[in-house]
């Protein structure tokens, strides 16, 4: 149905702009706390940041407490419509302790740089104050928005996903604040991605006097990596990725016990279950007579795909997109993302709203390109509208 709606977008640029010093400001705050997963104390002192400034937009805040993680903040404003939305974004990083002290929030020119600045505290604030120019329009049409900061999402969200769930199950669509490598990029799929410990146990002996009586672990291994190595051939979109190795310590034995860990990731669960029976083949076969292995699978995320609902996110993205310059399009990824666990529940869900950036996961290159935070706010901004002005006024029925 062809849009008879005017694009919202532009309207959002000037009043972001008007904020754009004080965005950079609050994003400081968070970016120098050293919120690396699991330091729960530093965690907690990000989320009493965002409770503060979330209430300061008459948002109804919780704080979910989830050890060893420390607190996800949850926050709900009421509207006049029906469209109830979920924002997701998280505060932890990858980093270390001492992260945000030997690399501290810096501007250089129209970057910024620091630990977590680009994933992705900078679309956090990016989010706020999307919405903050959307209330401050006096915009009123949405059934509810409903805003979820997590602790955890670098190491897959186990302790923040069940209360994702439970929050998913009664919203009508998710739009989640990753950032996006350009302009002209949303993500619309995700891969799925399982975890493996795979270990192998040998016969001990001396390494010097005996070493004919003892069957090694660590070489019986390496003919398994190898093997896990070529599985990246087994399909297109299938990854198979050895992160992980540790072995007996003694210095004078044939090592009795090998083990490493396996990132398996794909596009569907077909090529997860693909993996699994090649994974579990590489398992039971055997290179070094006496050896053992075991195979140990861990479900993670499920794969994200496009679906007819995703794919209407994205045209009136694309809409929005357009008014402001860009030519929208939506890409595959890799990476997973809180996203993943959205569409697992059947949430139609759009991914890399937030703000331009690069480096991620490199605590010297990190960045953020200033600018976007007002130009991708104004298209988040424009977005929410659109969603809840098509469903309120019978214009762009969404699917």
């Amino acid at each position: 149905m062809p849009s008879t709606l005017a694009a919202r977008s532009p309207r959002y640029l000037p009043l972001l702009q008007h904020y754009q010093s004080t965005m950079l400001e609050r994003l400081a705050i968070l970016v120098d706390i050293d919120s690396g997963t699991g330091r729960q104390e530093v965690v907690n002192q990000i989320m009493t940041h965002l409770a503060e400034w979330m209430r300061e937009l008459d948002f109804s805040v919780t704080l979910h407490d989830t050890p060893p993680f420390g607190n996800n903040l949850v926050a709900r404003r009421q509207g006049r419509g029906s469209r109830r939305i979920i924002l997701v974004g998280h505060v932890d990083t990858v980093y270390l302790a001492g992260a945000a002290q030997s690399n501290p929030f810096t501007l250089r020119q129209e970057l910024a740089y620091g630990p977590g600045v680009i994933d992705m505290k900078s679309g956090i604030i990016m989010g706020i104050f999307a919405l903050r120019t959307l209330l401050e329009s006096q915009f009123e049409q949405y059934g509810e928005l409903c805003v979820v900061f997590n602790n955890d999402e670098e190491v897959g969200s186990p302790g923040s996903a069940p209360l994702l769930r439970e929050i998913a199950a009664d919203m009508d669509l998710g739009l989640v604040l990753e950032a996006s490598r350009a302009y002209e990029f949303l993500t619309q799929a995700r891969k799925g991605a399982d975890k493996y410990i795979l270990e192998v146990r040998g016969i001990p002996a001396h390494s010097g006097a005996e070493p004919h009586k003892g069957r090694s672990a660590v070489v019986e291994l390496a003919h398994k990596i190898l093997a896990i190595h070529h599985l990246n051939m087994l399909a297109p979109g299938i990854t198979c990725n050895v992160t992980r190795i540790s072995s007996s310590e003694q210095l004078n034995i044939v090592p009795d016990m090998a083990r490493c860990h396996i990132s398996v990731r794909a596009y569907n669960a077909q090529g997860l279950a693909l993996a699994a029976d090649a994974l579990e083949r590489i398992a039971t076969s055997c290179s070094i007579p006496d050896t053992h292995t075991t195979l140990t699978r861990h479900h993670g995320r499920r794969p994200y795909r496009a679906t007819a609902e995703v794919t209407r996110l994205v045209e009136m993205a694309q809409i929005e997109g357009t008014a402001l310059g860009w030519k929208i399009s939506a890409e595959s990824k890799g990476g997973v993302s809180d996203a993943n666990t959205l569409m697992e529940v059947g949430l139609p869900t759009l991914d890399s709203l937030g703000p331009i950036g690069g480096g991620m996961h490199d605590l010297n290159k990190e960045y953020l390109r200033i600018e976007s935070l007002v130009q991708r706010g104004a298209l988040l901004a424009g977005l929410i509208e659109r969603i809840c002005l098509s469903e309120s006024t019978g214009n762009e029925p969404f699917i």
